[in-house]
């Protein structure tokens, strides 16, 4: 396990690929030397994150399926997810975020209001997520 964990620093561990934010109730000015001074050693290695996104992950003959299966637990449960196309770069916009807020909304006259008046549901959860710099999950 070690070997592996060191392989993977060996291969990874590149500044061109890393991103840094510092938040501190310091100086501007003491920030910009401590991070200067803790993180300008890390080497640039000029490491190129292979794009994982062809073939797809979830390939067209794998989608739209139904699974069933028996619950350990007594309850009921769908789960859905829509794949889509990359929405990382949407950060002004984050269409993906406005429809989690839409459909997961729990007050009155929300969907899960209607749901629960028509005693199809007792609780309901949206989520976004983007996968492998290549694709948006929903």
């Amino acid at each position: 396990m070690r070997d592996h964990l060191l392989d993977f620093h060996q291969k990874w561990y590149s500044a061109n690929i890393m991103h840094l934010v510092i938040l501190s109730n310091h100086s501007v000015a003491d920030m910009e030397k401590w991070a200067i001074e803790k993180f300008s050693p890390i080497k640039n290695f000029d490491v190129e994150v292979p794009f994982l996104g062809d073939p797809a992950p979830f390939p067209p003959g794998r989608l739209g399926k139904i699974v069933r299966y028996v619950p350990v637990q007594d309850e009921d449960k769908l789960v859905m997810f829509w794949i889509l196309p990359l929405c990382q770069n949407e950060w002004k916009s984050k269409p993906l975020d406005y429809f989690s807020h839409l459909i997961g909304h729990e007050g009155e006259n929300s969907l899960l209001s209607y749901l629960k008046q028509q005693g199809l549901a007792l609780e309901l959860s949206t989520g976004v997520d983007h996968e492998m710099d290549s694709i948006s999950t929903f």
